[in-house]
């Protein structure tokens, strides 16, 4: 929550509407004051000059003419004047003139007293701090629409992470277009855009892919059929056997081509090592060799796997194993939960992962043949399954190891014999 970046935009707006409140708090309270100060001053200046009239026997026209000026006007409040009068009662024989000054709620009122007359008078000069409270309102207000502008143009990355979040779990059918007109609407739009690219150059893969497999397809029965026409009974199986071998080489690539494009349904199972060899053999078209060429240890160990895919993984090692090896021999073992594939040769001249590369060609053997897809396909059909693959070298001897493929419960059992 807290890298969430509506989590830091939140923070700060809340951090800047509150320093702007502060500082308006503070200002207006600053201006309140500047204003009394004025006021008291100006209170203290106006009676002293009052008195000085007074003193200089001047008259109550000059005091009327001097508070007019001011910005004295007579008042009305009675409860005020009446409290001035009784304040100090004038003697019977004053014949002269009285001021009497009171301050309320930052209101000044001059009572001018004689004894035939008294005129209450109140100070119509105010300090308003509308216009300071107004302009606080309307910077929050500006405050609160920014954030909500801000929010609302974030508001486009949250379906975008959705829509990234389901397209990397496969899903292409997604839509992120948005009449935005800033920088997250264009990243928005540019996503859109490749994704649209992205699915029409899975669709081209796809349909070419199939449109190859196809074709082949076509000439491949032709060939089993024509098979079946010839007399010579083993040229009849060596032709069966090599047409039966392409057709499952076009099977094999369609379930490639599946994985590749996440359309592959996995189907795990249990099976025997001895079934799994038995399978490989007739992919390898090996059947009629030596049986020393692949030396099966453990036969009768469990594994689960989908068959296809573990099969093809398998059939490429032992392919590589028997084509590389020094003596043309590949050994098949277990250890604990871990199959092992294993031949006598030179040890592998490059990092292990480079192997995994496509079309990787290792130009240090002299009788390095093929496309190079190999180790790229064992390491995908294997990744697809939950597998790990590793590599290593002891005792002359190129072990690669698949590993937790054998059955968890059944692999650490001492005496295994099962019939299936």
């Amino acid at each position: 929550m807290k890298s969430s970046i509506f989590f830091k935009i939140t923070a700060l707006f809340v951090f800047a509407l509150l320093s702007f409140s502060a500082f308006s708090f503070y200002f207006i309270k600053s201006q309140i004051d500047s204003e009394q100060n004025k006021s008291e001053f100006k209170y203290r200046q106006f009676v002293t000059t009052i008195n000085q009239i007074i003193n200089y026997n001047g008259s109550i026209e000059t005091i009327k003419n001097y508070l007019k000026d001011l910005g004295f006007e007579p008042a009305s409040e009675a409860d005020i004047k009446e409290a001035l009068l009784n304040y100090y009662k004038l003697p019977k024989n004053f014949d002269g003139i009285l001021a009497k000054t009171i301050k309320l709620n930052n209101e000044v009122f001059i009572l001018l007293e004689t004894n035939h007359n008294a005129t209450l008078y109140k100070d119509t000069f105010k300090t308003s701090y509308q216009n300071y409270y107004l302009i606080t309102f309307a910077g929050i207000l500006l405050l609160i629409f920014l954030f909500t502008l801000v929010i609302k143009s974030l508001l486009p990355l949250k379906n975008l992470r959705q829509q990234i979040r389901y397209f990397s779990n496969g899903k292409l059918n997604i839509n992120c277009k948005t009449n935005q007109q800033d920088e997250i609407g264009e990243l928005a739009n540019e996503f859109d855009n490749a994704i649209k690219k992205i699915v029409a150059l899975s669709k081209s893969r796809t349909l070419f892919l199939r449109s190859i497999m196809h074709e082949l397809k076509t000439p491949i029965t032709k060939g089993m059929i024509t098979a079946e026409m010839v007399e010579n009974p083993l040229q009849k199986e060596r032709l069966a056997s090599a047409f039966g071998r392409l057709n499952t080489l076009i099977n094999q690539f369609a379930k490639i081509e599946q994985l590749s494009s996440k359309n592959y349904d996995l189907n795990k199972r249990e099976f025997l090592v001895d079934e799994l060899i038995e399978y490989i053999k007739k992919m390898l078209l090996i059947d009629k060799m030596s049986p020393d060429s692949i030396i099966l240890l453990s036969p009768n160990d469990l594994i689960k796997a989908d068959f296809d895919l573990f099969a093809m993984s398998v059939k490429n090692l032992l392919d590589n194993a028997i084509k590389y090896g020094s003596d043309g021999k590949a050994t098949i073992s277990t250890d604990k939960c871990d199959l092992i594939i294993s031949n006598k040769g030179e040890a592998l001249k490059m990092d292990f992962k480079e192997y995994f590369k496509p079309y990787f060609k290792d130009f240090t053997k002299s009788h390095s043949h093929g496309f190079g897809l190999g180790m790229y396909i064992i390491k995908n059909t294997l990744d697809a399954q939950g597998f790990n693959i590793t590599y290593k070298y002891e005792n002359d001897t190129n072990c690669f190891i698949i590993h937790d493929c054998v059955v968890e419960n059944y692999c650490n059992v001492p005496n295994k014999n099962i019939k299936i």
